[in-house]
């Protein structure tokens, strides 16, 4: 056993296992995932999301949130929303998405892995930008035969 440990100024001792301080975490995100955990709580059931959820469904859920957000609509507010912030139901997803692959709960059913031929988005960007400069020299081009 090791016999070095840290010190408190008090004197207590306690062994450093190089586990993360939770204090990184911001309070408000985790009070905006706690809010849609908690609104799922009562429309369900306590942890229900933990009897296992397909990753896809959550991984839709989390996008249709992001492009809402992203399209400055804040809230929920659909046919068949919640009425919470969409920060919250991102939050919520993210938690509820990162806790079942890490315990290995849900299904596993993501689209199949990219075959050789396939693009990333990283791809696809690029395939973007040399698109546009493809474009730009091709007005550079036509714009000097005038």
């Amino acid at each position: 056993m090791n016999d070095t440990f840290d010190a408190a100024k008090s004197g207590a001792q306690r062994e450093a296992l190089g586990v993360p301080y939770m204090r990184q975490l911001p309070l408000e995100g985790l009070a905006a995932g706690a809010a849609a955990l908690e609104y799922g709580a009562m429309k369900y059931a306590d942890r229900n999301w933990e009897k296992g959820l397909p990753w896809q469904q959550m991984i839709d859920s989390l996008k249709r949130h992001i492009d809402d957000f992203e399209r400055r609509n804040d809230y929920d507010d659909g046919p068949t929303g919640s009425g919470l912030h969409h920060v919250c139901m991102i939050m919520a997803g993210a938690l509820m998405l990162s806790s079942s692959v890490m315990r290995g709960i849900g299904e596993d059913d993501r689209m199949p892995e990219l075959d050789g031929g396939a693009l990333t988005a990283k791809d696809c960007a690029k395939f973007i930008s040399d698109q546009l400069k493809l474009a730009e020299e091709f007005t550079q081009a036509r714009s000097k035969m005038k």
